[in-house]
């Protein structure tokens, strides 16, 4: 379903992630504590993996808050979370990313956001099983989050497990009915389900504008209206070919174009 831009547990999802990036950034970084770092470093995250910054240098920053986190408190969970984030997301550094999860288990153990990583790394190790347990677990534990939800419901759909995907994502917009991907995430499941109709109007409401582009293209394609696919993938690449170029890929794979998919 929704690979590069899932969204990941994030403590600023209150707020859209570059208004927390630009918000985090106008204080004085002599007068930032250990969590202030570790809240920017995943809003760099965030912000990175939707194509709100540039990726390469959004994941650098939350390298660096994350690093700068822990340097000041190496007795602080956030700070080892926010740097698995950027392990897990960025480097594909399971090993390491293991080893910076072990460590906030001993600081915070059992917390929401380490089993929600903990479910993200599973998830890429392809245990899908697992992904989907830990993901529940941490749903259990803090009920509230929409984000969460969304990232169920992509283990679910990966899982062909797509009633359960649709429940998840009607659960994340009930929390939240603005939120990103989850719009395409309920097209993707009706277009598996052959309901193409109904698919391209979830994917017309999609908020994020790279989410709705690739799947207008993807429905469009489905239903047989070449030209508008057509469209919707030049949109696509003219407004994100830096930073969705494996969405871009999957559109050309979906309607068979394979080498162009694989450029």
């Amino acid at each position: 379903m929704l690979n590069d831009h899932d969204c990941v547990p994030c403590s600023c999802r209150a707020q859209p992630c570059s208004q927390a990036v630009n918000a985090s950034s106008t204080h004085s970084s002599l007068s930032k504590p250990s969590p202030a770092w570790s809240l920017r470093s995943a809003a760099y995250s965030e912000a990175a993996q939707e194509g709100f910054v540039d990726t390469d240098e959004g994941f650098r920053r939350a390298r660096a808050d994350a690093e700068q986190a822990i340097a000041l408190d190496p007795n602080s969970a956030a700070g080892y979370l926010a740097l698995a984030n950027v392990q897990i997301n960025y480097d594909f550094n399971w090993q390491g990313a293991e080893a910076s999860l072990n460590k906030a288990a001993v600081l915070e153990p059992g917390s929401a956001d380490l089993l929600r990583y903990r479910a993200e790394l599973q998830e890429m190790l392809g245990n899908s099983k697992e992904a989907i347990e830990l993901q529940k677990q941490a749903i259990a534990l803090d009920p509230l989050q929409a984000g969460a939800y969304l990232v169920l419901s992509n283990q679910l759909y990966e899982a062909g497990r797509y009633e359960e995907a649709n429940g998840a994502l009607q659960k994340a917009l009930e929390l939240n009915p603005q939120h990103a991907f989850a719009h395409a995430g309920l097209g993707q499941i009706l277009l598996v389900q052959g309901h193409r109709q109904e698919a391209l109007a979830q994917m017309q409401q999609e908020t994020a504008d790279w989410g709705r582009l690739q799947g207008e293209a993807f429905a469009y394609y489905s239903l047989g209206r070449r030209q508008e696919s057509d469209a919707a993938l030049r949109e696509l690449i003219a407004a994100h070919a830096n930073d969705s170029a494996f969405q871009i890929a999957e559109v050309y794979a979906y309607r068979g174009e394979v080498d162009k998919a694989i450029q």
